[in-house]
C-alpha cells in the first residue's frame, strides 16, 4: 500500500457514514412530521364534528336560527374558513366555525387546530330536525 491510501480510505468511509446518518435523521423527521400532521389534522376533524353537534342543537330550538346570508357558490370551503359569518367558539387548544345560510338546509362546521383545517358540511330537513347526510369538503 502506498502512503496515505488508508487515510483516504478512512475519510471515504467516514463520508459514507455521514452521507447515510443525514438519510436516516430525514427519514426519522419526515415520519415524526407527517404522524404530528395527522395527529392535528384528526383533532381538527373533531373539533368541526363538535362544531355540527352546536349546530344541531341551535336548529333544534330554534328551526329559523341562521348565521350568514346565501352564498352564491356552493360548498365553497375558502369562504367557509375565512370569510362566512359563522358562530365561533374556542374548545381545548382549537376552534370550531359553525356556519349556516339562510334558507338553506345546510349546516357547515370549520374545525381548526393549529395548522390543520377541516370543513365539514351537514345537509338536513326541518322541521322537525332530521341528518340527512354529511360529508367532508
Amino acid at each position: 500500500m502506498r502512503k496515505g491510501s488508508a487515510l483516504i480510505l478512512v475519510i471515504i468511509i467516514l463520508s459514507l457514514f455521514a452521507v447515510l446518518a443525514a438519510f436516516l435523521a430525514r427519514i426519522v423527521y419526515n415520519n415524526y412530521a407527517g404522524g404530528r400532521l395527522a395527529l392535528v389534522r384528526e383533532q381538527a376533524f373533531h373539533l368541526a364534528e363538535a362544531g355540527l353537534e352546536k349546530g344541531k342543537v341551535e336548529l333544534t330550538h330554534n328551526p329559523a336560527w341562521y348565521t350568514a346570508l346565501p352564498y352564491y357558490l356552493a360548498d365553497n370551503p375558502q369562504w367557509l374558513i375565512g370569510y362566512a359569518a359563522g358562530e365561533k367558539n374556542d374548545l381545548g387548544e382549537g376552534s370550531y366555525k359553525v356556519v349556516r345560510e339562510k334558507g338553506k338546509n345546510q349546516l357547515y362546521a370549520v374545525g381548526h387546530k393549529g395548522r390543520g383545517i377541516v370543513v365539514l358540511k351537514l345537509r338536513f330537513d326541518n322541521p322537525p330536525f332530521k341528518s340527512i347526510e354529511w360529508s367532508e369538503l
